[in-house]
């Protein structure tokens, strides 16, 4: 059986401890941006967001009730019913390993937005930019909307945890709080940085 391990936080590695930019002021610097700019820059101000959470959920897989704080979740009507439809929602009632899927979630992601970093699948028409929709890059970036999403339903896995595991408590408290922090920051990202509507 794997042991719990209790989380504590570090202000060394803990996303808690830098200040959240406003999200207009970071719209206003991405939007005069080239679109590979745009992506750059999205993703350098994501990444600790991105580490956070890939850290934080490795440490989610060393909890042994985490298999059960899922399941709670998933058969939960009032949580799955305030669920909108979307690939976390999908990944959750399929009962596969969420955490898992989050993590892959994350990396494709990451993955996505250094392609279009690179200049992948960028036009330019009358000294405008956009992405082709029948490039392979499109169907990519459609697929990774809403990168917070899954990291959303973590939370409410956490708050699981924390009534089956009340001795952990503080440390779940504190994990919650920064699964929350990293989705804010990767959300703000995704939103002032617009790449899905620039696909056509």
């Amino acid at each position: 059986m794997v042991q719990n391990t209790t989380y504590s936080f570090s202000p060394a590695s803990s996303l808690l401890a830098l200040p959240l930019e406003d999200l207009d002021r970071r719209e206003a610097r991405y939007q005069p941006l080239s679109l590979s700019g745009r992506a750059k820059a999205a993703l350098a101000d994501a990444e600790p967001a991105l580490q956070a959470a890939e850290r934080l959920l490795q440490t989610l897989t060393e909890q042994d009730s985490i298999g059960q704080a899922f399941d709670r979740v998933r058969k939960n009507p009032v949580f799955t019913g305030k669920m909108r439809p979307s690939e976390a929602k999908n990944l959750l009632l399929d009962g596969d390993d969420f955490i898992e899927g989050a993590c892959r979630k994350l990396a494709t992601w990451r993955k996505t937005m250094q392609r279009l970093a690179d200049g992948e699948g960028i036009v330019t028409v009358q000294n405008k930019e956009h992405i082709a929709s029948d490039a392979p890059l499109a169907l990519a970036i459609a697929g990774n909307v809403n990168v917070g999403g899954h990291l959303s339903i973590v939370q409410l896995a956490l708050a699981e945890l924390i009534k089956i595991n009340a001795s952990n408590a503080a440390g779940y408290r504190l994990m919650v709080a920064e699964i929350r922090r990293c989705a804010t920051v990767l959300g703000d990202c995704e939103y002032a940085a617009s790449i899905h509507t620039l696909v056509h």
